[in-house]
Formats: structure tokens, C-alpha cells, sequence
């Protein structure tokens, strides 16, 4: 995303620049669900680690006793891998990508060629010029702000 992010900035773009700018935005997508923990919300969150404690709590309930330590350590490596996996199923269903700047993005590639670089469409200047209006709204008593 980086690299993608990156090649947006230019201030002008050939062919090459825009099919690398297809290329790296794929491999984006391809790898996101490293950061669904983070994208979960609170609801999600708990849920995770009620589902886990519970699962835990009925793997530790089952004997062991007659078991190998080698069938003991396999046994516990598939229950942690099974635990692993019901979080993230739980995540996967709770944590989503979908907002319109990650949308937005997806139809870079095909602006440039049409409209020339993006530099031209930042709102960073316009932000800038509000940062007056917006100090002294804050500073007033919000009755009355147009006079």
C-alpha cells in the first residue's frame, strides 16, 4: 500500500508508473486480512475472546492421560491451531475494507491516463485556508456565527 501510495504522488505518470500502480494495489488486497484485528470493533473483539476462553475451557477439559507426549504435544498444537482459526472466522466476519476511500483507490489507475496526475485534486490547500474560520468558531460562543 506503500508503494502504491507512493506512485500516486507523482507529478506525472507514463504507462509504466500506472502498471505499477495495478500491480501493487492487487497484492494489497491479496494480504489486508493480516490487519483484520484491527479493523474489528469492540463487539467483534469480545466476541473473539469469549469464543476462544470457551474453546479453550472444553480442550483442556478432555483427558490427556493416556496419551504419548508426543501425542499430547500434537493434540495441543491442533487445538491452539483450531482456536486460531475460530478467531479468525469470527474476525473475517466482523471486521470489513469496505469504505470509500478503499474503493476509491481501486479507480486510480484508470483517472490518471483520462485526467492526468492526482496531485491536482488534494484538498490540502482548502483545508489549510478553513483553519481561521474554524479557530474562531471554536473560540465563539456558536450563537449567531455568520454575524
Amino acid at each position: 500500500m506503500t508503494d502504491f501510495y507512493l506512485m500516486t504522488q507523482y507529478d506525472s505518470h507514463t504507462d509504466q508508473t500506472v502498471s505499477y500502480m495495478q500491480k501493487y494495489l492487487p497484492e494489497f488486497y491479496e494480504t489486508k486480512c493480516v490487519f483484520l484485528h484491527y479493523c474489528a470493533g469492540k463487539r467483534a473483539k469480545r466476541a473473539t475472546a469469549e469464543a476462544h476462553k470457551v474453546l479453550l475451557k472444553e480442550q483442556t477439559e478432555t483427558s490427556v492421560k493416556e496419551l504419548t507426549a508426543s501425542e499430547k504435544a500434537k493434540l495441543h498444537q491442533e487445538d491452539a491451531l483450531e482456536r486460531w482459526n475460530l478467531v479468525d472466522e469470527i474476525l473475517r466476519e466482523a471486521a470489513y475494507y469496505n469504505f470509500p476511500k478503499m474503493h476509491l483507490i481501486s479507480h486510480y489507475a484508470e483517472q490518471i491516463p483520462k485526467f492526468g496526475a492526482l496531485k491536482q485534486y488534494s484538498t490540502d490547500i482548502s483545508e489549510c485556508m478553513q483553519k481561521g474560520f474554524k479557530e474562531a468558531y471554536r473560540r465563539s460562543n456558536k450563537v449567531n456565527t455568520m454575524f
